[in-house]
This record gives structure tokens, sequence and C-alpha cells, in this order.
């Protein structure tokens, strides 16, 4: 049982962890679309259609 004042300090430490870990997982996967649209607009100023792969060698 969690009655002592350890065992939920412990937990809500933890918590805190898996929160702060979880927004950088959203903040990176955020810089990763950021990315991959800034790089799909690039293609669309060269006049070409844009690419469906990651790999531009991929095609």
């Amino acid at each position: 049982m969690m009655n002592e004042p350890m065992d939920i300090a412990a937990l809500v430490a933890a918590l805190q962890e898996q929160t702060a870990a979880i927004n950088r997982l959203a903040d990176s996967n955020q810089q990763v679309i950021d990315y991959l649209f800034s790089q799909e607009a690039e293609g669309l100023d060269d006049g070409g259609a844009p690419s469906t792969y990651l790999d531009p060698d991929e095609e």
C-alpha cells in the first residue's frame, strides 16, 4: 500500500519526470514536423512535385 508519505512523494516525483519526458518528446516531434514541412516547402519553391519519401534518393 502507498500510505507512507515517502511512497507518495516518490510517485509524484516519478510522474513529474514522466511528464517532463513526454513534453520533451512532443517538442522533438514538433521540430521534426516543422523540418519536414520546411523541406516540402523548399521543394515546392523549385517548381518540382513534392517527394513523398524521407530519403530523396529513394525515388
